[in-house]
Formats: C-alpha cells, sequence, structure tokens
C-alpha cells in the first residue's frame, strides 16, 4: 500500500519536489497540510485522547484542547530550557484543563536518554536551536539525560479512548512508535514528520516507519513537501482511509496540492 502512495505522490507533486530551490510553495504545502489535519480531527475524527511528541510550544495540543473539551491532550517537549520558557506562559496565562504540558521525552522505553544539545551559534535563540535525541554527523553538542516514557505507560491505552497522535521528533520515530504498541491499538489517525533519508545518525527512515506502521493497521494518505528529502505523512486507521467523511476532506487537499504543483512548475507566484 505505502509503495503505491509513493509512487502516486512522484507524479503528483513533480514540480513541488524537485523545486528545491523556492521554499514558499513548500511552505504552502504545508500549511494546506496542516489545515486538513486540523479540520479532520476536530470535525470528523473528534478523539478523546491527542498526544502530541516533540511539542515544543504545544500550539496544536493547546488548539485541540480548546476546540474539544472531551478530548484530554497531552504535550511532552523534552529541551528542559523549551519546556521551562513555555511552562512560565502557561502560568501566567494558564490552559484549559484538559491540557497538559509535560517535560519529558517519548521513546521505546521509560527511564533516561541522552539528549543532544547544538552548540551555540551567535544567531540562534536557545530555543530554535536543533537539539534532539538523535546527533547530526558533523554537529558539534553538548549532551546531558532527560526521562524519557513510553507512549504505553502514559496514555492508558486500557481506558480503550480513541486517540489521535502528532510526532516531530528529529528522526526518532521509530522508537516512539516502538513504544506505542498498544496505543496504536485505539490509535485513529497519525502526523509525523519523516525522512527520506539519514539526515541524523542511526535512525530509521520512512520506509522502515511505512512497514512498522503498516504491521500495525495504518496506511499514510497525504503528505506535504517540507524541505527535501523531509515532510509530514498523514496516516489513517485502513477502515477508516477510505470511508466517506475522510475522502471528501483528503480530495479536496489533493485539488488545493495539485494547484500549487502546477503553479510551482511555471514558477508563478502566491
Amino acid at each position: 500500500m505505502w509503495q503505491a502512495f509513493e509512487y502516486t505522490n512522484q507524479f503528483l507533486l513533480c514540480n513541488l519536489l524537485y523545486n528545491t530551490t523556492d521554499m514558499h510553495y513548500k511552505r504552502r504545502s504545508n500549511e494546506c497540510h496542516e489545515r486538513l489535519f486540523m479540520d479532520i480531527v476536530t470535525r470528523v475524527a473528534k478523539p478523546e485522547l491527542f498526544v502530541e511528541v516533540g511539542a515544543h510550544e504545544a500550539d496544536t495540543s493547546l488548539t485541540l484542547a480548546k476546540k474539544l473539551e472531551n478530548c484530554t491532550a497531552l504535550a511532552l517537549e523534552a529541551d528542559p530550557e523549551v519546556f521551562e520558557h513555555f511552562e512560565m506562559e502557561f502560568d501566567r496565562s494558564p490552559p484549559p484543563p484538559n491540557f497538559q504540558y509535560i517535560n519529558k521525552a517519548a521513546s521505546d522505553h521509560s527511564g533516561v536518554i541522552p539528549f543532544f544539545k547544538q552548540k551555540q551559534k551567535e544567531t540562534q535563540s536557545d530555543l530554535y536551536k536543533n537539539n534532539s535525541l538523535m546527533r547530526k554527523p558533523g554537529e558539534l553538542y553538548d549532551t546531558t539525560n532527560v526521562e524519557c516514557v513510553t507512549l504505553d505507560a502514559i496514555s492508558q491505552p486500557e481506558l480503550k479512548r480513541p486517540t489521535v497522535l502528532r510526532i516531530d521528533v528529529e528522526g526518532h520515530l521509530f522508537e516512539v512508535l516502538r513504544g506505542a504498541t498498544e496505543t496504536l491499538k485505539n490509535t485513529i489517525a497519525i502526523y509525523a514528520e519523516v525522512e527520506d533519508y539519514e539526515i541524523w545518525s542511526g535512525q530509521k527512515t520512512v520506509f522502515q516507519n511505512y512497514e512498522l506502521l503498516k504491521q500495525a493497521g495504518f496506511s499514510p494518505v497525504t503528505r506535504d513537501v517540507e524541505t527535501p528529502g523531509q515532510y509530514n505523512v498523514f496516516f489513517l486507521r485502513n477502515e477508516l482511509a477510505f470511508s466517506r467523511a475522510y475522502r471528501g476532506r483528503i480530495a479536496l487537499y489533493f485539488k488545493e496540492l495539485s494547484v500549487l504543483n502546477e503553479l510551482a512548475g511555471r514558477n508563478v507566484k502566491v
């Protein structure tokens, strides 16, 4: 199934994929994809549990907590400095009661895990450094340990709550999913950042993540074009992927994307 998805997207998105100099179209594709995701989650999926891993400022979790009062939104952020900054903001402006901001990494085990902090560059804010659980070849890092947890340990899968996951973890997706075996049984949809090739040393590529999620009963249905070799994929449980409520919204997204692809091929500014 995912092989057909990959080949189809190579055809549908050829101009967006191979125009590597103009990032404008890629940003627009990401905006369209985010809009699709939020529309499906808030209007169709309506989960009882939303988990955002690599949440940073937790904007998605906050938005969903406000829109879906019966949904518990958990936002995990591993970086202690990022967490401290936004935790202070939440103290000044309290989030809704169904929202939790958690200073933990997600992985395939619970305990502690090395966290790599990119050495400071003069033009770089502490909040936007490329810190992660993985290392990029050639980059210099300071190393610390942070607390980690599996999604199975925090999602209470025994409650069987319909769940949606959003995961942006800089190459650590496979490990997060491997720690979510029971959680995935309750999961409706997953929005995850993936990579075609090894950007972070030792990471699993999109194709290995496709296989893991295929075994768990998911199909990739849409993607955007973020940067060369890195993008977001929206996965749905197989039995939902072709249902009318989802298909109609996905068709509208591909209509938008086809227009962007055509404009990118003609280099028309939008």
